[in-house]
């Protein structure tokens, strides 16, 4: 009763010593959480940031994706806003699919999808060889030693580069057409480059535009990412 009667009669002293008290421990806490932040989000800045910038300066590849894979593991990312975490989230997602990306091996498909092309053109069965499964044929496949078209046209093109030698890439891959028409299809003489030139069937393919689109993808997500303000403030 006595401290009652004490705290009644110093109403406001202690009132407001109560509420310097409470103010204090409010202001105390506020700059602490804000030095915390500022802490983690060097860390962020330092552990993640920084490297991803300089990751972003090299060309892509399958090295440089696990590399930002592993930066993405880094503990600090739990520091990252939600909209910082997304846009490095749809990085991580685009840089690794042109991360594989090989230029001769891409080439190769590409004038591999041509020769079949040319074929069908010519009203022959690229698909003749049945596959069966208990005396009933399930589908139909290339001739089985077919696929080492694609080989012989990368060993081709590791030797003679396109846009330096067009003419003489452009001979030697009909050769290679011709020679595989002629094992597993037909000896019967086919146009190849009529319709199109090496350059434009390089080009124009639809596995070329995928890629493309594909590159188009990574850039706009590298972007992003870039954008963001602290990469900028970097």
């Amino acid at each position: 009763m006595d401290f009652i009667k004490w705290f009644c009669n110093n109403w406001y002293a202690n009132c407001f010593t109560i509420i310097t008290v409470v103010l204090s421990g409010i202001i105390s806490l506020a700059i602490s959480a804000v030095y915390y932040r500022k802490g983690n989000r060097n860390n962020l800045k330092m552990a993640v940031i920084h490297p991803i910038i300089r990751l972003l300066e090299e060309a892509y590849t399958r090295q440089n994706y696990n590399i930002l894979c592993d930066i993405s593991k880094e503990y600090s990312v739990r520091y990252m806003s939600k909209n910082e975490a997304k846009k490095l989230t749809l990085l991580l997602s685009a840089y690794k699919e042109v991360s594989s990306y090989n230029d001769i091996y891409v080439s190769a498909n590409i004038l591999f999808s041509y020769f079949e092309y040319t074929l069908k053109k010519n009203n022959i069965e690229v698909k003749p060889v049945p596959f069966e499964h208990e005396g009933e044929i399930i589908y139909y496949d290339y001739p089985p030693d077919l696929h080492y078209l694609s080989n012989d046209l990368e060993r081709l093109l590791n030797k003679i580069e396109p846009e330096l030698q067009p003419d003489e890439v452009k001979e030697a891959v009909i050769e290679l057409y011709e020679h595989y028409c002629k094992e597993y299809y037909t000896s019967e003489k086919i146009e190849y480059f009529e319709d199109y030139t090496i350059k434009e069937v390089m080009s124009k393919s639809k596995i070329r535009q995928k890629w493309n689109e594909k590159f188009d993808d990574a850039q706009k997500a590298k972007e992003q990412f870039l954008s963001l303000k602290i990469v900028r403030d970097n």
